[in-house]
């Protein structure tokens, strides 16, 4: 049962930060194993009950959901540890792009968690707003459903001039972005060691429900 993050999370990131190697690693391999594999695969599991009732497709195994300790050699720019960690459950496509999924990521930094599109592109995006389009009176009370919740901000760059003025308020805030994510972030409190991270977790989780699946079938 998925208790929280501890010390040894820390400790980890702490160690790994201060210099990002191989041989740091090995010597900190009880903390990742304590601080990160293991909380990370307890809370895998937890989430991986909540989206067998949400929606079947999203569920992966282990190996797809978690991050792995290294980076990818091609791209770490002498640092081949990672200094954060996540867990992702996502629509898999073949091409790769445009791939809804709910996210969990934390790091010295802090946390996050939401809904986001990963790999999105142009034509994406206009599958989703023509979508919003056909079926505005659905997506408008969708939307104002998501905003009462307060869960979640919705994060995605504007275009400077209005491409959709003549469209209600609350469906026009979504139409004029060129790109969209659903997220609430913290820096590292005392919510994060503790099981109470996963209640929140899954409350914005159910918020965004009807979003991911409208998101879902526009890009289907």
């Amino acid at each position: 049962m998925f208790q929280g993050f501890n010390n040894s999370t820390i400790k980890y990131f702490e160690a790994i930060k201060k210099e990002n190697s191989k041989s740091i690693f090995l010597e900190n391999n009880v903390h990742y194993l304590e601080g990160i594999k293991y909380p990370l695969e307890e809370l895998y599991y937890e989430l991986y009950s909540y989206f067998s009732r949400l929606d079947s497709d999203l569920l992966s195994s282990k190996r797809r959901c978690i991050s792995s300790a290294y980076n990818d050699a091609r791209f770490c720019n002498g640092k081949p540890m990672k200094e954060y960690f996540y867990i992702r459950f996502k629509l898999n496509r073949a091409d790769k792009k445009n791939e809804v999924g709910f996210f969990f990521d934390a790091s010295l930094d802090g946390y996050k968690f939401g809904l986001n599109i990963y790999h999105m592109n142009a034509g994406g995006m206009e599958k989703i707003r023509q979508y919003m389009l056909c079926n505005k009176r659905n997506i408008t009370k969708t939307i104002k459903e998501f905003n009462a919740t307060n869960l979640l901000e919705v994060y995605g760059e504007k275009y400077v001039k209005s491409n959709y003025p003549n469209e209600n308020k609350v469906l026009q805030e979504w139409l004029e972005k060129k790109n969209l994510s659903y997220i609430h972030e913290e820096p590292l409190n005392q919510m994060f060691y503790d099981r109470e991270i996963l209640n929140t977790i899954l409350w914005a989780f159910d918020s965004v429900k009807n979003v991911y699946m409208m998101l879902k079938e526009a890009l289907a």
